[in-house]
């Protein structure tokens, strides 16, 4: 009776750990460098289907979809290593004027209220959307943090990349533009359109 109830113990055991194992986050480790966005060739590129609507921060929601116009989702956490200088050079870099039709989210899975914190602090002001409930990883997963994605005006992933990014870098600034560029004629939808 006695092997009967430690083996269950044992098996219950097992099982929180590896629920709990398969919570976790895996993290880019300090003291890797940041890399340069590349972009996948139009042929190896894969049609995705996002569309969510998203709480943003500090107030509203938001709607992400692919398709329509060129769009850059970071997943991204405030405790992750380097995490300001992250999102405070993704910031600048959208300001472009060649990437001022790339529309840029920063995807974020902590409570409201520390990331809420977090951005009235650093005086943020790019879009931070939180996806608790996973909307948006159901069609972009998300297996390390930080993690990129570009999302061409097709709808197809032009982008797939995890890490931190070197947002300055000239292969960066060229992959965005590019992609920037390969929606030609298609009308961009104003920024303020997607805000619910």
């Amino acid at each position: 009776m006695r092997f009967h109830r430690n083996a269950a113990l044992a098996l219950v055991v097992a099982i929180a750990l590896s629920t709990w194992r398969g919570q976790l986050w895996i993290v880019a480790r300090p003291g890797e460098q940041p890399r340069a966005l590349l972009l996948e060739p139009l042929a190896m590129r894969r049609t995705t289907r996002v569309d969510a609507v998203l709480p943003a921060v500090p107030v509203g929601m938001e709607r992400v979809r692919a398709g329509g116009e060129p769009l850059l989702i970071h997943y991204w956490a405030p405790w992750e290593h380097d995490a300001l200088s992250q999102v405070t050079r993704l910031d600048s870099l959208r300001r472009l004027p060649e990437l001022e039709r790339l529309r840029v989210v920063v995807v974020c899975f902590d409570p409201f209220p520390s990331v809420a914190r977090y951005v009235a602090r650093q005086r943020l002001r790019l879009p931070v959307l939180l996806d608790a409930e996973a909307e948006l990883r159901k069609g972009l997963p998300c297996p390390s943090l930080p993690y990129t994605y570009g999302i061409d005006a097709a709808g197809r992933v032009a982008i797939a990349q995890p890490g931190e990014v070197d947002w300055w870098d000239l292969a960066t600034r060229a992959a965005l533009a590019r992609l920037v560029a390969e929606s030609g004629s298609r009308r961009p939808v104003p920024r303020g359109s997607e805000t619910l």
